[in-house]
């Protein structure tokens, strides 16, 4: 009778460690971020943090694991409705930018990975790699849907390896800057001159004067 709520205890306080981590790793950063800050917001003392998760480190691959999973299951289908370019451009960019607008401490987090140098373990390294892949992978099939460029990867690579690095720089600059934005229209006009580039049909699909959508960063 004693065993379940005890494995809901130990649940509740891994979950509330976990909370409180990746609050202030996504705030502070992995090395500002030390056991006893952890211990003193969520209250739990330092031995908890210890027999959940090891060490630091440990705390941090849980972390980022989380990070991981919780934003690939919020990116939208691969294949993106509409009639025309233009529908499905300004359909995928609204999706990126929701995407982007409500986990943002998640992207910082597993972003800010580049930042620790040296002291990134095999295990972190390795959940940000998995990480990095499926994105890829999503971001790829994505323009591939956009652009009908299913016969073409190469050129779905590139437009998908632009659209992740121009929202992986705005992510960066959310540890310096809080309220940085991003801003949807100017990638669009990239993209568009981008699969130009490559002879993909954009004739006729609306430029500057498309919508343009500017998510705003919460934390």
């Amino acid at each position: 009778m004693t065993e379940a709520p005890a494995q809901e205890r130990g649940a509740r306080s891994r979950d509330a460690i976990l909370d409180t981590a990746t609050d202030l790793m996504s705030r502070h950063g992995y090395a500002a971020t030390s056991i006893s800050m952890i211990s003193a917001a969520c209250g739990l003392p330092v031995s908890s943090i210890y027999w959940h998760f090891g060490s630091k480190k440990g705390i941090y691959v849980a972390v980022l694991e989380r990070a991981r999973t919780t934003l690939l299951a919020a990116l939208p289908p691969s294949e993106v409705p509409g009639a025309d370019v233009a529908q499905r451009l300004d359909t995928f960019l609204m999706e990126v930018g929701d995407a982007f607008q409500r986990h943002p401490r998640g992207v910082k987090l597993l972003l800010g990975l580049g930042m620790m140098g040296q002291d990134a373990s095999a295990a972190a390294v390795a959940e940000v790699r998995q990480y990095r892949d499926a994105l890829v992978d999503w971001a790829r099939d994505s323009v591939s849907s956009v652009f009908a460029l299913r016969d073409r990867p190469e050129a779905a690579d590139e437009l998908a390896r632009f659209t992740l690095r121009m929202v992986s720089g705005t992510a960066v600059a959310r540890w310096f800057e809080a309220d940085t934005v991003l801003d949807t229209g100017p990638l669009r006009v990239a993209l568009l001159a981008l699969a130009a580039h490559h002879g993909v049909p954009t004739r006729g699909v609306p430029g500057e004067d498309a919508p343009t959508s500017v998510v705003t960063a919460r934390e």
